[in-house]
Parts: structure tokens; C-alpha cells; sequence
């Protein structure tokens, strides 16, 4: 009779300890296969944060290369809240000759009582529980129920800690770029360190960082990524911001504190997203003030920033105008909008030599064409 261990969550994301929870099925408890049954929503939870077809895209990448792993989707495509009593009937009625198990962690034996039918269902299944946190275990239900325990090779992760960018470094890497890539988690990441003001202009940048991408044929989606994250970091402390600069280049910190964030912002998304587009990351370090050298997708999100749909200044509707034209001659009446304005509140010698040295290279040898 062929072993299947039915291993159910909402796996929002799916990640490294429940990829080693499945080995350990296959490899120390020799379960022919392991069904893996991502579920609507979790009953104890209100909301799931990703959408279906996500979650089942990241569990494939997960599972990719393990053939005896099976994604079952009995449970995820329902439009209404699934209990793991009905499925279970389901998979016992539909496979009679298989013999079932089903796969849970020990962080669930708190609630484990609250299960929908659980006197029916503790009857109707074997329960293989994996211990998740050593120093939290109820032994009490385990005791009372007689279930058996078992341990993996634990990093101690959870979908909470990767959706709050905790220990992103033990993720599984093709789910983390994934996520990265698909700016999930995006509110859970910024909530805790940008108000709601500055959270929604950096989503409007994103998007009009996408309608100039467009019109310029450029990759959208780098560009709406680039634009969504150009502000990550303006809301840190001041130490903070110290912190992150100092680790990477000190000598930024001679720059006027109004642009440091865009550098932390960039170091941010390589050192704690493990972000690895090299070409985002600058884009998002030269969102403030311009370089010499700069990028289809670092001119982009310059002017996104500078002309998103919430700006009201004067002159800026025919300076989005010129942007959407020609992002070149745009990105250059933006530089040289914003050196005047910097000279006007702050004087030539508080504006920093990074917004010199590009207004230098870009506006005054633009001027001498002419």
C-alpha cells in the first residue's frame, strides 16, 4: 500500500523549513510521496497576503526538483475557507487503497483542538507532528492524543519572519527573488517604517515609473519595482541611516542628510531583501540627485519620482509632459529644476558635490550644445 503523507498550510510564503520538513518525510518516515495541499485560507487566519496562482508559483519553485512531491490543489482553488475534515474524507473516499497520514508542526497543537469535526477527524487520520520550536511544545495534547513527534532539520523559519524580511538569507533563493520580484509582502515590509503618505507616492511613483517604461519600450516590471522601492529607507532614523551608509561607503555621509535614504534605500534592498539587479539597486541609489552615468531605468525613476500623479507644483504638468516626450531632455529640465531649487533653499554650498557633478555633466553640456 503506497505511504502518502498530506502535508496542508497556506504556505505564504512556502520556505526552506518546509521544503526540510518534506525531505524528512520522504528520506526518515519513507512516505512513498508527499502531497502538499496549499490551502484557501487558513481558518485561524482572516487573510491570506499573496494570491492563489503566487503561492502555487512559489511552491513550484520550491519543489521543483523533488519527484515525489505532488501539489495538490483540492483545497486552495475552493472560493470558500476549506477544513481539513473535509479533505481528508475527500482523499480517503476518492484513494481508498492509499494509506494516509497527514504532516503538521507544532506550533498548530495550540489550536489543534479547534479543528473543524476534530473528534471525527482524530479518528479518521494519523497525525505526524514535526517540532518547530523546541522551548514551545504542548506536550499535553500530544500526551492526550498519542501522536508521534519527529524532528528535521530545523532553521527555525516562518512565513512570518520572510514576509517581515527576517532571515531572508536561509529562504529558499528562487522563492525569495520570486517575492523580490513580485513586491509581495510589500505592506507587511514598509508599514513599521513609512507612514501612509509616503507609502502611497512611492506606489505612484512605481506606476508611473511604469507608463514611462512603456513609452521608452523598457522592462516594465524592473521599472515598476525600481519606482515602488525608490523611498524604502526616507523614513529610517538618522542612525539608522548612519548605520546601513557607513557599513558600505562612509564618505556618502558628506552628502546633505535630505538624500541619504536614497543610498540606504540601495544598500537596504542588496543587504536585507538579497536583492541582485544591480541595475534596480542603482537606480534606486541615484533616484534623488542624478550621476554622471545614468541608466535608461535610473533616468526613469529620477523622473517618476519628481513628476508622480500626486505632484502639484508649479510647472510640473509640462515638465511630465516633456518626460513622456523625451525622457533625456526630461530627466535634464528635472536635474536642472532641481539644482535651482537646492541653490535657492539651501545655498551652492550645502547642496553636495553628487548633485554638482551630474547637474555639471548633464545641464551645462546640454546648454553648450545649444
Amino acid at each position: 500500500m503506497k505511504k502518502i503523507a498530506i502535508f496542508g498550510g497556506t504556505f505564504d510564503p512556502i520556505h526552506t523549513d518546509h521544503v526540510n520538513i518534506i525531505k524528512a518525510c520522504k528520506y526518515n518516515l519513507d512516505f512513498d510521496e508527499i502531497w502538499v495541499l496549499p490551502a484557501y485560507v487558513n481558518p485561524f487566519k482572516t487573510v491570506s497576503t499573496s494570491s492563489v496562482s503566487q503561492r502555487l508559483e512559489m511552491i513550484d519553485l520550491a519543489v521543483k526538483h523533488l519527484d515525489y512531491v505532488k501539489v495538490k490543489k483540492f483545497e486552495i482553488r475552493k472560493t470558500v475557507r476549506s477544513y481539513t475534515y473535509d479533505t481528508i474524507l475527500h482523499y480517503i473516499k476518492n484513494y481508498p487503497n492509499f494509506d494516509f497520514s497527514f504532516i503538521m508542526g507544532s506550533d498548530q497543537l495550540d489550536s489543534f483542538e479547534k479543528w473543524d469535526h476534530f473528534e471525527n477527524l482524530i479518528k479518521l487520520i494519523k497525525f505526524k507532528v514535526f517540532i518547530r520550536d523546541c522551548n514551545h511544545i504542548n506536550n499535553k495534547i500530544i500526551e492526550k492524543y498519542n501522536l508521534e513527534t519527529f524532528e528535521f532539520d530545523n532553521n527555525y523559519l516562518s512565513s512570518t519572519k520572510i514576509r517581515n524580511l527576517k532571515e531572508l538569507n536561509l529562504q529558499i533563493k528562487t522563492v525569495n527573488d520570486y517575492i523580490n520580484n513580485s513586491l509581495l509582502y510589500l505592506y507587511e515590509r514598509l508599514e513599521t517604517k513609512m507612514d501612509e503618505e509616503r507609502y502611497f507616492h512611492s506606489l505612484n511613483v512605481g506606476q508611473e515609473a511604469l507608463k514611462i517604461a512603456h513609452l521608452n519600450n523598457y522592462d516594465l516590471q524592473k521599472a515598476l519595482i525600481a519606482g515602488t522601492l525608490h523611498d524604502i529607507a526616507k523614513r529610517w532614523s538618522e542612525q539608522e541611516t548612519i548605520e546601513i551608509i557607513s557599513q558600505y561607503d562612509k564618505t556618502l555621509l558628506s552628502e546633505p542628510k535630505p538624500v541619504w535614504h536614497s543610498f540606504a534605500g540601495a544598500f537596504h534592498l542588496k543587504r536585507d531583501w538579497l536583492f541582485n539587479d544591480k541595475e534596480i539597486i542603482n537606480a534606486v541609489f541615484k533616484h534623488t540627485v542624478g550621476d554622471r552615468e545614468m541608466s535608461t531605468l535610473d533616468m526613469i525613476v529620477f523622473c517618476a519620482d519628481k513628476v508622480s500623479s500626486e505632484r502639484t507644483y508649479q510647472g510640473v504638468d509640462k515638465l511630465r509632459t516633456l518626460v513622456y516626450k523625451d525622457l533625456k531632455l526630461g530627466f535634464i529640465a528635472l536635474l536642472k529644476n532641481q539644482y535651482d531649487l537646492s541653490i535657492k533653499t539651501h545655498g551652492i554650498e550645502n547642496i553636495g558635490k553628487k548633485l554638482i557633478d551630474a547637474y555639471n555633466f548633464w545641464v551645462r553640456e546640454e546648454l553648450k550644445s545649444e
